[in-house]
């Protein structure tokens, strides 16, 4: 029943294929003589499927980690923590600053200036 020429199955076809054999509309016999194929390539294209259903359903933020790998060079997290560090340590001393001026004008406003 196996032909030795080897026809290529777009992805519709595959598709239907599988959804076939999985509403059991019909039985992978069926399917593999229709077709002509092998019960092995159908099995293939049914773990495909399956893979290609979980990435779907998969969120894409954890998906995105995983086959991209990280969004950032480790180097370059670095330079950009040290930067926010930097600049949270200067808004840090600013506020500091401002909190002491407070503290500090109405003593100036009170104190007596002497000019010489």
């Amino acid at each position: 029943m196996l032909t030795n020429e080897k026809r290529k199955y777009s992805a519709l076809e595959q598709c239907r294929a599988v959804l076939l054999l999985w509403s059991e509309r019909k039985s992978a016999v069926e399917i593999c003589r229709e077709m002509k194929i092998g019960g092995s390539l159908l099995a293939l294209w049914q773990e495909k499927a399956m893979e290609g259903l979980i990435g779907a359903l998969t969120p894409r933020e954890g998906r995105e980690v995983a086959q991209k790998g990280p969004a950032l060079s480790v180097r370059l997290k670095r330079l950009l923590e040290k930067k926010a560090g930097e600049q949270d340590g200067q808004k840090r001393a600013q506020a500091r600053l401002a909190g002491l001026a407070k503290r500090l004008s109405p003593a100036l406003a009170e104190a007596p200036t002497t000019e010489g």
